[in-house]
This record gives structure tokens, sequence and C-alpha cells, in this order.
């Protein structure tokens, strides 16, 4: 399933990662590009605390990051399954 997120603020940016983490393709936008940056730079500081700790390897955090597509354009939401 691929989902759709609207807004990378804390919520949007857990939810996008916790749908990574069950195999799904995520489109987590924001209008604005700084929040894009800093929730893909917070979801790479949590997954390597959370290899740190043993619960995934490297291979598995990127495969999980890899799983998320950041944008500005709504646009991108076409094709979702779900959106949030």
């Amino acid at each position: 399933m691929k989902i759709g997120i609207i807004g990378s603020g804390a919520m949007g940016s857990g939810i996008a990662q916790v749908a990574a983490q069950n195999n799904h393709d995520v489109v987590l936008t924001d209008t604005r590009q700084e929040a894009l940056d800093k929730s893909e730079s917070q979801l790479a500081s949590t997954m390597a605390k959370l290899v740190e700790k043993g619960k995934f390897t490297s291979t598995e955090a990127n495969a999980i990051q890899g799983k998320i597509t950041y944008s500005a354009s709504m646009q991108s939401l076409s094709g979702c399954d779900l959106i949030i």
C-alpha cells in the first residue's frame, strides 16, 4: 500500500516512520522544504539510535528510510491508496 501523509511535523513524521517500518511506501508532503529536510534528518537520527540499540540492522534502517519520499508538491500524492 502506498500511503500519503500531509504535514511533516512530529505527528506526520512519526506516522511516516511507522508506515515505512511496516513495509509501506510513503509520500510525506509539506509546503515548506525546511520542514521536510528537518523530518528527514530527524528520521535518520532516530534510525541510527535504533540501530545502536539493536532494534534494526543498518541495512533494515536504510531500507525503511528508502521507503519514504519527501515532497513539497501535493501532486506527488496521486496514486496513493491512503492519504492521512
